[in-house]
């Protein structure tokens, strides 16, 4: 019999999900109880340790409830996402928060001064003071007294709401072979997408899309012309381009970014071998077999007659292949997932009207995590569950660190979840049953080449075409399709026929819904991904019984030091060398190399 663990209960019935339940109302009560106290000893100057420790506890529960309550919001979102009544709770503890802004800053006004006065000697007082400093460094526009860059806040947040408002609003047409006329949001076909390998209707849904944003591109146009001026407005505040303070949010030295660069502009002939590769498989079926390149509606899809192993075909089954591929290098991994269960925090259930989804966040008031996954059985819904595991298991690992000491960010967050899912294709590849269950898993380790090598460096490239653009006025929709076309054949060359030329109104990315802080949502994953694959290689080359120790390490040091002092300290490595990420891109390409012996399976059957 398991033993029972007790932790809180988060998708449960009355668990913290359900925002008239009883755990969300005392994390709420408690919040308010907090800001009450800090209105109360705004103007309390502490004398000594015990109350300099006390305020900053309080600030640390305050700043943990928050993050915990708009976390039980979205997952009550999920679960029913028309109830007005979860928006109006989440904008009341925003609002509620804002309005604490001033004294809570009044109190930290009040423990710096009594750290830098030395009027109270406490090591615990001088390490928060220190994190504090820190946290001016990694954002930047903290270092601004009082509401000196709140307006782009005010303008960004609304207008991230606005574009997501509009895309939910719009529909898509499509008439399927069989005469049935389909409409859906954006974001159902856009699905469809993703995980249909059929070639026809994959291009059926692609083309319904691409027409629908053309048809409302110019409402999409004014909200990116808005979003690219309000980073630049900060950008100019701070003194920085918008690619300097979104590597400063990263934690990630300009020197290490050019360096990668380098190495993929070096290497991007070799990247597009996967397209060229991919091409004639891609194409069988269709009217155009002897193409050498691949239709826009078809780069990085699945082959229809290549099934994924058995194993995957239901959650358990995917569950327990994750599982057994990342504990030899994460043996807390099944407790995790055991506590998971115990506390209902990881849900599967399809509530998002068959659009699709996978995220988490922490709850670290109660040192927990919420987890959705949109579950379907194939190759690649298992490896966005892997993906998000990783995240999740990462932000649970931090649980006990303090929330001034932290230093989060996408990429850390994308380094983890790419890790994991290389340790899971390396498992389904050494494992595969038969020839033609390998090259199935080899050809989705070749889509993930394509996305994180090819497309997500063109939507990083637009990005920056567009916020150049923008320095010099409003952009049209045909300045925008210009640029994505300039971009489009900057990274994919002749390897693709036609453009995704409304990609920009397309994936919210773009706009940056994910991250009102950052001008960018793009290069994180192409980071995550190359950095991750090289971490397994050394983890590889590490003595088997010193992997769980540098791993637990590496955990703990993605919460808090620079992203090259994450490298340097575990591997003595240097990833401001291009050498590094020459590299991390050859072992990335390794799907390339092992699948082409299994070109036989890639064949469709004849009839």
């Amino acid at each position: 019999m398991k033993k029972k663990i007790e932790t809180v209960q988060i998708w449960s019935a009355k668990g913290l999900s359900d925002l008239s339940g009883e755990t969300y109302v005392a994390r709420k009560r408690a919040l308010l109880n907090g800001i009450s106290m800090v209105n109360r000893l705004q103007f309390f100057k502490p004398e000594d340790e015990v109350a300099a420790l006390q305020l900053i506890e309080i600030l640390e529960q305050i700043s943990r409830l928050k993050e915990t309550l708009l976390a039980a919001c979205r997952a009550a979102e999920t679960l029913s996402s028309a109830d007005s009544k979860i928006a109006a709770e989440k904008v009341f503890i925003l609002e509620t928060i804002g309005a604490a802004e001033k004294p809570i800053r009044k109190v930290k006004e009040n423990l710096r001064d009594a750290a830098e006065q030395k009027m109270i000697g406490s090591e615990k007082l001088d390490q928060w003071l220190l994190q504090e400093n820190r946290l001016k460094e990694i954002k930047p526009w903290l270092k601004f007294s009082g509401t000196a860059l709140e307006e782009e806040r005010l303008i960004l947040e609304p207008l991230f709401s606005l574009y997501t408002h509009l895309k939910s609003s719009i529909r898509t047409t499509v008439t399927l072979p069989d005469g049935t006329v389909r409409k859906s949001t954006p974001s159902v076909a856009n699905f469809a997408v993703k995980n249909t390998s059929n070639p026809e209707l994959r291009t059926l849904y692609f083309n319904a899309l691409s027409a629908c944003f053309a048809t409302n591109s110019s409402v999409f146009c004014d909200i990116l012309n808005a979003v690219t001026g309000a980073h630049l407005i900060r950008a100019s505040r701070l003194g920085m381009s918008t690619l300097d303070y979104a590597l400063v949010i990263e934690g990630l030295n300009k020197k290490s970014f050019e360096a990668m660069g380098s190495a993929f502009s070096k290497k991007l002939s070799d990247i597009r071998e996967s397209l060229r590769f991919a091409a004639p498989y891609i194409n069988q079926g269709t009217n155009r077999e002897n193409s050498p390149t691949i239709p826009v509606a078809l780069v990085g899809s699945a082959l229809p007659h290549l099934e994924g192993p058995e194993s995957l075909k239901s959650f358990d089954g995917t569950l327990r292949e994750i599982t057994l591929a990342v504990e030899p290098y994460f043996p807390e991994f099944r407790n995790f997932i055991e506590i998971c269960k115990q506390g209902h925090w990881l849900e599967t259930h399809n509530y998002s009207a068959g659009s699709g989804g996978a995220w988490c966040v922490e709850v670290p008031y109660d040192q927990a995590v919420v987890v959705y996954v949109d579950y379907r059985p194939n190759i690649n819904r298992s490896f966005e569950t892997a993906h998000i595991l990783g995240d999740a298991f990462f932000r649970y690992s931090i649980s006990g660190l303090p929330m001034h000491e932290r230093r989060l960010s996408e990429t850390r967050y994308e380094l983890l979840g790419r890790l994991f899912e290389e340790l899971f294709l390396r498992r389904l590849t050494q494992r595969a049953s038969s020839p033609q269950e390998k090259a199935a898993v080899l050809w989705h380790g070749l889509r993930r080449v394509m996305i994180n090598l090819i497309e997500i460096p063109f939507r990083f490239r637009l990005s920056e075409e567009i916020f150049e653009a923008r320095k010099n006025g409003y952009l049209s929709v045909e300045d925008i399709n210009r640029l994505t076309r300039k971009c489009w054949n900057d990274c994919y060359a002749d390897t693709v026929e036609g453009v995704d030329q409304y990609i920009w109104a397309r994936k919210p990315h773009f706009y940056n819904v994910y991250n009102a802080d950052s001008p960018h949502h793009d290069f994180q994953y192409t980071v995550g991904f190359l950095s991750a694959n090289m971490m397994l290689r050394k983890l590889e080359e590490a003595e088997k019984e010193a992997v769980p120790g540098i791993s637990h390490s590496v955990l703990l040091d993605n919460a808090t030091l620079t992203y090259e002092e994450i490298f340097t300290k575990n591997f003595d490595t240097d990833i401001g060398s291009e050498e590094f990420w020459t590299n991390a891109i050859e072992e990335a390409l390794h799907p390339l190399r092992e699948i082409r012996p299994y070109v036989g399976e890639l064949n469709r059957p004849q009839r």
